[in-house]
């Protein structure tokens, strides 16, 4: 008896959903330098879980851009979400940097573009 509590307590345990109800789905992101400092990134995707998602999809996409022209920091300046017929939206700005910026949310390109291969986030 002793053997089974173990296996019923693990029956209990609650479960992630499985299925790809739960992948996301990228369905592009495009990348515009609006000068040499200021860049607008927009991306979209289903199956977000939360607007973080698609604002990491957004972050990803400049970070794979940023890495190919040898830059390497930037700064969110703002960010907007939107949710529309199950299409998650971003439309992002962000400041470019050659030294690390003050700021709350930073990115560093090579560190970001790391974290997104792990996880398996499409860059542009």
């Amino acid at each position: 008896m002793a053997a089974l509590f173990p296996l019923l307590l693990a029956g209990c345990a609650e479960q992630a959903p499985l299925g790809s109800d739960f992948v996301p789905d990228y369905l592009g992101a495009s990348v515009s330098f609006l000068s040499a400092d200021l860049v607008q990134v927009r991306a979209r995707m289903t199956k977000a879980q939360t607007a973080g998602d698609a604002a990491e999809y957004a972050d990803c996409a400049l970070a794979a851009q940023m890495q190919d022209r040898d830059l390497r920091f930037a700064r969110v300046l703002r960010t907007k979400f939107t949710l529309e017929g199950g299409v998650s939206s971003v439309d992002a700005v962000y400041t470019i940097s050659p030294s690390l910026p003050r700021g709350i949310k930073v990115i560093d390109a090579k560190s970001v573009n790391a974290d997104c291969a792990q996880k398996r986030i499409p860059t542009v």
